[in-house]
């Protein structure tokens, strides 16, 4: 069904790319209607259709999903330091290496005092989460989603490339990463364990100074 929606989606996007225009060609003539707000990029998203079709056409050994080679990318290198003994230095990189990010989301939240915003900066804006975490549902400085490991671990680990489990995997990159992020910008997190149906859910709570008094 996903697909499918997916599909005719991607066949929408195209119809009203296009669709704007039509009677472009035709001498003294101005087409005034809907416009998709690709105008001048439509070989750049002809490129990414391509990609999430042909994405989504692998089958075996698995459903693959557009989220696929990120997520194999982030297991690789949880594994590499895994087997290095080097988490702490694997969170230590990720937050220097998103330093400039975590100091504007802190500096939006000590300006509108919102813990909202640290979620809308951390998540909402940020393309290594919505790529990664394909629905996030949102509340009030709350976001939850599907653990988009499992399925991939599956079969790597039967295939010998890692051999992380889905709970080592949450506690690494969803725990230890964002509780990192978190303390840069100064709140205190709330990050559940995977439920039994693979939910996540991430809910700021409060500043850090006032979680410590």
């Amino acid at each position: 069904m996903k697909k499918h929606t997916l599909f005719l989606s991607i066949i929408m996007l195209f119809f009203n790319s296009n669709l704007s225009f039509a009677d472009n060609d035709k001498e003294g003539k101005k087409f005034v209607g809907a416009q998709s707000g690709y105008e001048g990029r439509e070989d750049q998203l002809g490129r990414s259709m391509a990609v999430v079709l042909k994405s989504l056409n692998e089958t075996k050994p698995y459903q693959h999903d557009i989220n696929d080679a990120l997520i194999k990318m982030i297991l690789t290198t949880i594994q590499f330091a895994k087997n290095n003994d080097m988490i702490d230095e694997l969170i230590a990189n990720e937050v220097e290496t998103t330093m400039p990010l975590l100091e504007r989301v802190r500096s939006n939240y000590l300006k509108t005092g919102q813990l909202e915003t640290v979620m809308v900066g951390m998540i909402d804006r940020t393309a290594c989460a919505y790529q990664l975490f394909l629905e996030i549902e949102q509340k009030d400085a709350q976001r939850s989603w599907q653990s988009p490991f499992g399925l991939i671990l599956e079969n790597t680990v039967r295939m010998g490339q890692h051999t992380l489990t889905e709970k080592e995997v949450h506690d690494i990159w969803i725990k230890k990463r964002y509780e990192a992020f978190a303390e840069v910008i100064g709140v205190e997190l709330s990050i559940s364990d995977i439920s039994a149906e693979g939910k996540v859910t991430i809910k700021a709570l409060r500043p850090i100074l006032a979680a410590n008094n």
